[in-house]
């Protein structure tokens, strides 16, 4: 499959639902009887293999540990390898959940670290790729379950009291990148092998009344408050599992904490486990560019803030679900490949000229995933029923989730940051300026280019359209939309990156760029 650059309007072939089986009828059944005779792996319930309409869908839910066995470095905070791990204050686990029907397996993941690549660089020269890779993850599933690449969406948390996965702060060795990518392998294969007959229900619910979000620009820029359920429960109403979609970074402990952790995300999953005994729950992060957890009416502080907060979030899921709606219809899938400009001086320089250990971000510097003076990576959409799933793959900002909405007639529409890739934030064109001028974190320095954003949330609709969805409208270009004139920060709040450390890296990166493209 070709790489488009900004996939201004993807080629037909290149945007594609997947209608038929994964295998043909007979193919799948002699498949399940040579697994059950090998005894290769554990298969779904002999009701999950009866024909589509004999069933509602087939769900199946499974947890892997991640935790290192040694010291990491924490992602998120700051330049270089500063936050060096002291310890384990809750486990970080991948999570799968698996849901089939009509021959099509589609699977949610999620793993908790700071922003997994689609595929990473293998040694320090960055000659050849590493194979623990989003794109390394799905590949074995498909490989090992027959289930097309396409259908599976994996994503990091974003969890800033995680390993820094990405190699900004100092990375990971190659030994437990592997760790985290088979233990990935792990519970989506669990996930898939351990699917029974259930139903699917979806709900949502405003937080805005609640304050639990804070906007790092002026509250002019609209935020993603919605806080969105999907829960699979068997014939007898018992909960199989829970995946929350929430825009909230996970960010409740601050650039202080040296203890491993999930941050909200663990204390709202273990809430909902505990009001659902033997389910499983996974939160998945939806558009946390420039949102931030408001903890200003959280009681405690720290780990208990965490506790508090993650139980807000957990209340409110539950308290949605009382008016919740039934999921029905087939399922499909599609992704396209994208091809951006690299104009980050900072993303591109440590790429490729930063230190292995101190601040080399990770990723592969091999076509197709750096084809020169770009990034290549993916986006992918998935329709189940009437709901649709977008996956983006950085720290998307809201206004894509409320352009979707706008414009896409869905019954729901959940969204998925850093999924399958982390190429830094996705603002409209329009609010680039703003960014760029007031964040006081680190947008600004993290942006591909202006443009990337509106070929995101374009391409967005177009794949919603061809999955079937009645779309308004699929142009966007991110120029309009926003406070016109833009409005601008006030005085003190003029982003950081005049300080001499982060001037010193943008020097440094520079100099990288330069050799590396001489």
């Amino acid at each position: 499959m070709a790489f488009v650059r900004g996939a201004i309007h993807p080629p037909a072939e290149e945007v594609r639902t997947m209608s038929q089986p994964v295998f043909p009828a007979r193919a799948c059944s002699l498949f399940l009887a040579l697994t059950i005779i090998l005894a290769v792996a554990p298969t779904a319930s002999a009701a999950c293999r009866l024909p589509a309409q004999a069933r509602p869908y087939c769900v199946g839910a499974a947890v892997r540990d991640i935790s290192p066995p040694n010291p990491v470095f924490l992602g998120g905070y700051g330049f270089g390898p500063v936050r060096l791990s002291t310890g384990i204050e809750t486990p970080i686990t991948a999570r799968a959940i698996a849901i089939s029907k009509g021959g099509q397996t589609v699977v949610f993941a999620a793993i908790d670290t700071q922003g997994h690549f689609l595929a990473y660089q293998g040694d320090p020269t960055g000659s050849v790729n590493g194979p623990f890779g989003f794109a390394d993850i799905r590949q074995s599933v498909s490989q090992d379950r027959g289930i097309p690449t396409q259908n599976m969406i994996i994503q990091a948390i974003h969890d800033h009291a995680g390993p820094d996965d990405t190699g900004i702060w100092g990375g990971l060795t190659n030994d437990y990148l592997q760790f985290i990518a088979n233990q990935t392998v792990a519970a989506i294969e669990a996930a898939v092998d351990g699917q029974k007959p259930a139903f699917l229900y979806e709900a949502s619910i405003d937080t805005a009344p609640f304050n639990l979000l804070a906007n790092v620009l002026p509250s002019a820029y609209p935020l993603d408050t919605d806080l969105r359920t999907l829960v699979a429960k068997d014939g007898k109403g018992k909960t199989i599992a829970t995946l929350v979609n929430y825009s909230a970074h996970p960010t409740v402990l601050g650039s202080g904490n040296t203890l491993i952790s999930p941050d909200w995300p663990g204390a709202t999953r273990d809430a909902l486990e505990n009001h659902a005994p033997g389910s499983v729950a996974m939160v998945m992060v939806a558009s946390v560019g420039r949102t931030q957890p408001d903890t200003t009416n959280t009681i405690g502080s720290d780990f208990t803030a965490v506790q508090n907060y993650g139980n807000q979030i957990a209340t409110l899921s539950l308290q949605s679900l009382a008016n919740a709606h039934q999921v029905e219809g087939p399922i499909n899938t599609t992704e396209v490949p994208l091809v951006e400009a690299a104009e980050s001086p900072l993303l591109i320089g440590l790429s490729t000229g930063g230190t292995p250990g101190v601040d080399r971000i990770l990723r592969s510097i091999l076509p197709p995933y750096f084809p020169g003076a770009a990034l290549g990576t993916v986006l992918g959409a998935v329709r189940i029923g009437n709901v649709l799933f977008s996956a983006v793959p950085a720290e998307s900002y809201p206004e894509t989730e409320l352009v979707l909405q706008q414009r896409v007639t869905a019954q729901e529409h959940f969204l998925f940051g850093l999924a399958e890739d982390q190429l830094g934030y996705d603002p409209p064109a329009y609010e680039v300026p703003v960014v760029e001028n007031c964040s006081p974190d680190d947008e600004g320095l993290f942006i591909l280019n202006p443009g990337f954003g509106a070929d995101v949330t374009h391409n967005l609709l177009v794949m919603a359209q061809s999955l079937g969805f009645t779309v308004s409208d699929t142009t966007y270009t991110g120029l309009t939309g926003g406070p016109m004139p833009p409005v601008l920060c006030g005085p003190g709040r003029e982003r950081q990156s005049t300080a001499p450390r982060i001037r010193l890296y943008l020097s440094k990166t520079l100099s990288a760029m330069m050799r590396g493209w001489a």
